[in-house]
Formats: C-alpha cells, structure tokens, sequence
C-alpha cells in the first residue's frame, strides 16, 4: 500500500510513504516510470552517462523511513498511474487541494451573464467563457486550447474575476517580448481594467501595478543567486500566476522561479498552451509538475467547424531526386561531415570567402583512411561508405540530408512555381537562417514586382512590427520566416498561403507554424499550407514527412498528396 499526503500550508509537493513491503516494490516501479532518460542520451553521439531526469525524488526520515515526494502538478499523473497498474493506494489529496471551493463561482450560465455585463469591447465566444469558468474551479491547471482561439481573452476573464472576488497581484509569465507587448495591447483593447507592469529588458515598473507581465528570461533574474536583481521577495505579492505557451515549462527558468517559496501563496496557477508534449514523456511531466493536469482541450478543427478559424488545405508535396545526379553532393557533403576541422590557436578556420556556402564554412582535412577507400571504391560505393559513416555518427545523416536540400537550386525552382500561383501574401517557413538569407534574396530577384520580407532570430522587435505592418498594408508580400520566430508571438492578420520549405520534426513547431495561418477574417475562410518533403535515397527527411502526416491525421486535418520529380 502506498499513502499519498500534502501539507495544507504548502501546496508545490505531494509526499508518498509505503505502508509495507509491497508498498516499497510499487514506488519503485513508479519511480521507473516518472523518471525517465533523455532519447538523445542513448544516441551514439552523446558521449557521457545516460541519467534520468527526476521528478519523483526520496529521503529517509529521522527514524529511517523512506518518503517519496513529487511536484504537486503530478498529483493526476501519480494516481491515473497507479490505478493503470493496479497499484493499491490511500489518497489523502482532498477537496481542498485541487479545487477553489472559497471562490464561490456561480453557475456557468450566471457567471455568462456576469461576465457579459462588463460590457468589454470585444464580446467573448461561449466558448472562451466556458473555459475561463472552468479554469477557476481549479487551484492548479493546465488548458490545451488551439491557436487563436483566443487565450488571452480567456486570461482576461480569469484575472479579473479574481481580482473582483479577494485577490490582489497578478503574474503573467511569457516566452518572449513580443507577447508582454501583445499582452498589455490586448487587456487595454478588452477594457481598461488592469494597472500593469512589464518585465523585460526595457520593461515599465509600475508601483501599484495589480498585473506583471514578464519573461522568464528576465523574470528569472529575480531567483537568480548570481544575478544583481536577485530578489526573491519580490515575487511574494503574486497570488495568481498564469504560464502562457506552458508547453516552454520544460525551460529551467520557469521551474526556477515557481520552485520558490512565493507558490505557498498562490491561490489559483493555470496555463496556455495549443500543443501540450506527448502524455507519458519527460515533457509532458514537466508541465504538468508545475501547473496541474490538463482540464481541457479545444482542438483546432473544433474551432474550424463552429466557423471560429479557416479551414486548412494542406498538400504535402514529396519531392523525388535522381540517386545517380546526387552521387557528386552526397560525396563532398559526406566528406565534410566526416573530415576533421583545421584548428589555429584553438579556433577552427574558416574557408576564403570566396570558397564558402552556407552548408560548408571551413577547412576540413580528410583522415587518412577514408583518403585511401576512396581510392579503392568506385563512386557509388564511395558514396554508399561516406553514408554508412554518417549512420554510424547518428545525427550526421540527417545533417547529410539537410545540406543536400540547401545546395539543390532545382528544388528552389519547385518553391518557384508554387509562388508563382500563389498571388496573395505568404509565408515560406525555414529553419536554418543562412537558407531564410539565401531564399530572401533569390524571391527579390525572381519576383521584382513582389514585396519579399524576412524574419530571423536577430529581426528585432520593431522590425518584425514593420513586416507585420507591410503584410497588412499590401496584399503581394513573399515572407522568409523561421518556425522559431513565427510560430508564436505574432498574429499575422492577412495571410492566405504558406510554405515548409524545410522539414521540422517537432509536432509543436508544427502545430503552432500551422496556426499562424488559421486567422479568419471576412476575406478568408481556408487557407492553403503545402509542405515540401525531400525524399532522398537516405529518406531521414522522408521520415519527418511521414511524422507531419501523422500530424495533420490526429489533429483531423485532411492532406493530399503530390509527387513532383526533381529534374
């Protein structure tokens, strides 16, 4: 038998004793289970010794028992587990610890009218209100809520609700700038109700601020011992704090800042996210340890069918390549890959500019024994050998692939002819920022009468704004973005197209890419996405098209397939 118990004054830990022999034997095995180990920890390239993330921890008592203690978010996850395995258990996590019971929340349909008397500017969906009520009931909670379905409205509702009914400080915890300024913007457009502050680099401080809203870049300052902010008092005034894009509570700065002794008095946690991880992965605990169990979950075709979003068109287009026209790519890519870097002073050494791509950047020496197989094997052989030393390096066939994929100027001619049909604005979504700078200029000169613009990792704010402001104005823009800065933080209002012209295995990327396009407005009520998939004889990107599949098939998106050969 195991017991599980909490600390009324203390809600962050769950602590879990055996009460006998067997007791001890099933926290073992649930041990196994919660603390897993990193996949990239048994790939052959890592190097050191594989160990599990914990989050199940344990410690003897003064008389030599032995007590298990976990997040409290995990509570769910802990007993969904144990009764799966039939594991015997006592629960003492009463009422009290998952529910608001002293918040005295009407009646859905009297908390509508409630909510609907504030008389906000922009009128909440059913939908929006719902997911605020039930939000409010929980004192810990995660909502898995699609793309635009409008999450800060929904943060909106909660907030205030709970500023009218005893609490006093709000924390809002964000990934980036871009949505603290998005944040403010959008509580001011509802209703001027808040007094807020912001928490960044150039952040307004705001003495009688009831709402924070902050990175966790610069939040986490604040409980960070090394840091000249560090000030964990600070914190101490927040009964509330919501994690917006909470599938980012993998990050240690989050885990960081709500692992202080401030939670003791937090009220009500909850958090956003439109992709929660896989349940059961080292992600998936991540967020769940810190803000609860999933309550939840508004899917994007949900939404699509009740008339919220546009309806998505996808067409993956597989594109084939002649194996004996690459045979001269896969052999000097693969001999990159496996040569051995020039070294002065300690520095690699760069490659004379002129003899640069950005796939090759420096001078590599051959070792000698693949000069001297070279010499032995015919060049289909050579290419085939080059590959299986790639396998045997684990990520470097995939690196193979991907530098293949930058130096075909033929599959640029694929991105071409779609662009050439696709007269309204668009997004080409890429990950590497040397092939967004290589694509960006090709468009300015392939379409001189079309406005090509780019987003990359060091495009600050006010010229990501530009770029948003130029989409709005014109309706002809070509934008080379990157997943990462695209996918989240920016709400692009005319956009009818995009493109993958680059493969990205992460589901969230994904995901949150494809909902950068789903915004309904009175012009548009679908959107086309085609997803270019390289499929090379080595088919590793071949595989991350077969994983999107999947992708597109669970969240109910319907996608067609097209073959175009590269010639």
């Amino acid at each position: 038998m195991i017991k599980i118990i909490y600390k009324p004054t203390d809600h962050r830990y769950i602590f879990l004793y055996p009460t006998d022999e067997k007791g001890i034997k099933d926290l073992k095995q649930l041990e196994g289970y919660l603390n897993k180990i990193p996949q990239y920890m048994f790939l052959p390239s890592f190097s050191g010794i594989p160990k599990p993330v914990v989050f199940l921890n344990k410690f003897k008592t003064t008389d030599g028992k032995l007590v298990y203690w976990t997040y409290s978010g995990l509570w769910k996850t802990v007993i969904d587990y144990l009764i799966t395995s039939n594991i015997s258990f006592q629960s003492e996590l009463d009422d009290k610890f998952k529910y608001t019971e002293d918040l005295n929340i009407p009646k859905l349909n009297e908390f509508q009218e409630y909510v609907n008397n504030w008389n906000l500017n922009i009128t909440p969906r059913d939908y929006q209100i719902k997911a605020a009520w039930l939000i409010l009931h929980y004192k810990m909670s995660l909502s898995q809520l699609a793309t635009r379905a409008g999450k800060t409205l929904i943060a909106y509702i909660v907030f205030r609700y709970l500023l009218e009914h005893g609490c006093k400080n709000i924390l809002m915890i964000v990934p980036s700038i871009q949505l603290v300024k998005q944040g403010v913007e959008d509580m001011k457009e509802y209703q001027e109700f808040f007094q807020t502050e912001t928490i960044w680099a150039k952040g307004e401080m705001c003495e009688s601020s009831n709402l924070t809203i902050g990175t966790y870049q610069s939040l986490v300052m604040r409980a960070d011992r090394k840091n000249k902010k560090f000030n964990p008092k600070w914190f101490n005034k927040f009964d509330i704090v919501m994690v917006d894009e909470c599938h980012h509570l993998v990050c240690k700065s989050i885990g960081t800042i709500m692992g202080l002794d401030w939670m003791k008095n937090v009220k009500v946690r909850f958090g956003f996210t439109g992709t929660l991880p896989e349940e059961g992965t080292i992600d998936s605990f991540a967020c769940h340890s810190l803000m609860g169990p999933t309550i939840q979950d508004l899917s994007p075709m949900e939404l699509v069918e009740s008339g919220v979003l546009a309806k998505p068109n996808i067409k993956q287009i597989h594109i084939k390549y002649n194996e004996e026209e690459l045979i001269n790519d896969y052999i000097e890519c693969g001999e990159y890959l496996n040569s051995n870097y020039a070294m002065e002073n300690g520095k690699k050494v760069l490659l004379p500019k002129e003899s640069r791509d950005f796939t090759i950047q420096h001078q590599k020496t051959l070792p000698f024994a693949i000069k001297q197989t070279k010499k032995l094997l015919k060049p289909h052989e050579y290419m085939m050998y080059l590959i299986d030393l790639c396998k045997a390096k684990g990520s470097n066939l995939l690196m193979l692939e991907q530098m293949l994929l930058h130096r075909s100027k033929k599959r640029v001619n694929v991105i071409d002819n779609l662009l050439m049909n696709l007269k309204k604005n668009v997004i080409v979504f890429c990950h590497h920022t040397e092939y967004i700078r290589y694509l960006a200029k090709h468009f300015k000169e392939k379409f001189p009468d079309r406005n090509v613009l780019q987003i990359e990792g060091t495009t600050n704010l006010k010229k990501r704004q530009k770029v948003i402001n130029k989409m709005l104005e014109n309706d002809n823009c070509i934008l080379v973005a990157s997943y990462g800065c695209c996918s989240t933080g920016i709400t692009f209002k005319n956009v009818d197209y995009g493109v993958f012209a680059q493969s990205f295995k992460s589901e969230i990327i994904v995901k949150q890419s494809i909902g950068r396009l789903m915004l309904k407005t009175s012009e548009k009520d679908e959107f086309y996405l085609y997803d270019l998939v390289d499929c090379f004889p080595t088919k590793k990107l071949q595989q991350q098209g077969k994983a999107k599949l999947k992708t597109y098939q669970k969240e109910g998106f319907d996608c067609e397939i097209i073959e175009a050969l590269i010639k």
